[in-house]
């Protein structure tokens, strides 16, 4: 029997913030003050924060585990991300969502199942008008 090869999951893409990295700041400074997509990607994403918190259930799921969780602290723009979950340091999934202004926090899951590490890795992350 041969060996059977799944493609189903795709391996993520690297994103374009860890591809350029350091040159995110030349382009924005090359645009004559006005900030380029790249570079707004690359402030959104440091306005993203992890955490991880006690938690009775993920507790039970395994013992250590917490909580993780995902804030924005830009005090006024929404954030739009797109998360990898990593679990046993193998790309399971992506996660996307909105997450608000102002620091209220946006659940994840649990930081260990069945023993083993899981965690999220922003792949992109952008600014969006909050309409009220």
């Amino acid at each position: 029997m041969g060996t059977v090869v799944s493609t189903a999951m795709r391996a993520p893409r690297p994103s374009r913030q860890r591809l350029l990295g350091p040159a995110l700041i030349v382009l924005s400074c090359a645009s004559n003050g006005q900030a380029s997509p790249l570079a707004e990607e690359a402030d959104a994403v440091a306005y993203l924060e992890f955490a991880s918190k006690l938690d009775g259930r993920c507790q039970i799921l395994s013992e250590g585990g917490k909580l993780r969780v995902l804030r924005n602290t830009h005090a006024d723009h929404a954030i739009k991300y797109r998360l990898v979950r990593q679990f046993v340091g193998v790309a399971q999934g992506l996660s996307v969502g909105v997450a608000p202004p102002g620091g209220e926090v946006v659940k994840l899951g649990c930081t260990r199942v069945d023993g083993r590490q899981q965690e999220w890795i922003v792949e992109r992350a952008s600014f969006i008008a909050v309409t009220r």
